[in-house]
């Protein structure tokens, strides 16, 4: 049976009248634009109906009646394609809806086990010991015990340090390790190839609520705070680990100013949620809150956000922008990825080696405070290109880059109402940078390792009320200017 026209016509009215509402209810156009797409839907819709609509006289104008059955033809096409792009609109529109909220956290409590041995399953460890530190635990890790022996029994060996754990395991004393999978940091602290020589034989997931920390900003009128946790670790993003990119992000958008605040990530502060002293990037492993919380509590601050963004997630989005324009002051190969090379000056990276020249810290001097300032190098090429309106033709692939990479307790309408501000008034931002300084000193204390003597970075009680007034002037509603020292590597 042929379809009428006036079905087709009428099919392809309520699909255009479904994008526009998609459109509208995505909060991410300004007003100006809103009436450009409903203008252009508008006349499509006319176009169409002429095109398709038949004439009234058969016969002698029998090219007009071939036109009127392409018609509907492309009038089905024009209704598929507007029926994907709101699909697309609405997959967007979920993404940003699962980086947002920031309502859950993960506990992963493993059972660790040497390469080597072969292990594939919690069966290989029956009736072996396995080593577990009883000191320093997780709130799970008790029950993720009770849960391993309903399936396998194991004769249970308590340690009261990671290094003799380790020792033990390696030395083939105890066959495996159970603990919670954020404390292998410490054990990578004693084995530097602990991550390669092992591999998770058996887990379970604890998800717990995370309380809501977030501050109610208009983020489009009202300068507002962000501590960005870098984390690089095997698990998802939402897993407690080490945060070891760690940088407060300040936003003031009536001056149209970001300050990009670096803190090292060795230093020796107190754990908000043991009152001990340790590496902020051992905060991570108790979550992204008591990141803040850590952060507040020595810089005197209140944030009023925090996102988690993992390593890898950088690979996609600088790729899904086409790559970035990122300035080297040397020329070098990269110990975290041989098959990279940084030129000297300004070169085009692609993801890869992005990452690459990020996470470097080996081949500099300052060592870590060079990695922080080349991490913000890359953040401020990345935001560069991502708040020119071109991007809006990849907003999609961008999205897509950070899905299950990214994570923040701002609201979705949070996101969205800083794009369609940056859509509408366009234009550059002025990015201003600094990190936080202090003196590298080797010392036992640390709450991980507290036998153990490593380094740490004493922190500058100078550098931090200096940043401190960069950070409350921002807030005040001043444009602030940071020193070219406050951010040389």
């Amino acid at each position: 049976m042929k379809l009428k026209w006036q079905i087709i016509i009428l099919f392809q009215a309520a699909v255009e009248i479904f994008l526009g509402f998609v459109i509208t209810k995505f909060n991410i156009l300004p007003l100006k634009y809103l009436i450009v797409v409903y203008l252009v839907l508008f006349l499509i819709f006319r176009l169409m109906y002429k095109f398709i609509k038949p004439p009234k006289r058969i016969g002698k104008h029998a090219k007009k009646s071939r036109r009127a059955r392409l018609g509907k033809y492309v009038s089905l096409l024009v209704s598929i394609a507007m029926i994907f792009s709101s699909y697309m609109l609405i997959k967007t529109n979920g993404a940003i809806a699962k980086m947002t909220g920031m309502s859950e956290q993960k506990t992963v409590i493993a059972l660790v086990a040497l390469k080597k041995n072969g292990y594939k399953s919690a069966k290989d460890v029956e009736d072996e010991k396995v080593g577990i530190n009883t000191k320093q635990t997780s709130t799970y890790l008790k029950e993720g015990k009770s849960l391993l022996k309903d399936s396998v029994y194991f004769t249970e060996k308590d340690y009261n340090d990671y290094k003799k754990l380790g020792e033990d395991l390696y030395s083939g004393k105890v066959k495996a390790i159970l603990m919670d999978y954020a404390y292998e940091t410490a054990l990578e602290g004693y084995f530097e190839s602990f991550n390669n020589d092992t591999e998770i034989i058996w887990s379970h997931t604890f998800v717990e609520k995370n309380a809501n920390t977030a501050n109610n900003k208009n983020v489009t009128k009202e300068p507002f705070t962000i501590i960005v946790s870098g984390v690089d670790s095997r698990g998802s993003v939402d897993e407690k680990s080490r945060s070891d990119v760690n940088m407060i992000v300040t936003i003031n958008p009536n001056t149209r100013q970001i300050l990009l605040t670096s803190i090292p990530r060795d230093y020796f502060v107190t754990l908000a949620n043991v009152g001990v002293k340790d590496k902020l990037t051992h905060a991570g492993m108790f979550g992204t809150t008591n990141v803040e919380k850590t952060v507040e509590k020595f810089m005197d601050l209140d944030i009023d956000y925090q996102a988690r963004i993992g390593f890898q997630s950088v690979v996609k989005i600088v790729d899904a922008l086409g790559g970035v324009d990122v300035y080297s002051d040397k020329a070098f190969k990269p110990w975290t990825d041989n098959g990279v090379r940084i030129k000297k000056g300004v070169q085009h990276m692609d993801g890869r080696t992005a990452l690459a020249f990020a996470r470097e810290r080996k081949i500099y001097l300052t060592g870590d405070r060079h990695r922080a300032a080349n991490q913000q190098a890359v953040l401020k090429a990345i935001l560069n290109k991502a708040m020119s309106p071109a991007v809006i033709t990849n907003y999609t692939s961008l999205l897509d880059a950070v899905a299950g990479t990214f994570q923040t307790n701002m609201k979705t309408s949070d996101i969205t109402s800083l794009a369609k501000m940056q859509l509408d008034k366009g234009g550059s931002w002025d990015i201003q940078q600094s990190i936080l300084e202090g003196t590298n000193e080797k010392r036992t204390g640390g709450y991980l390792m507290p036998k153990t003597a490593i380094y740490y970075t004493i922190p500058s009680k100078d550098s931090i009320n200096k940043n401190r007034l960069y950070i409350t002037n921002m807030l005040a509603g001043k444009k602030i200017k940071t020193e070219a020292s406050d951010s040389k590597a």
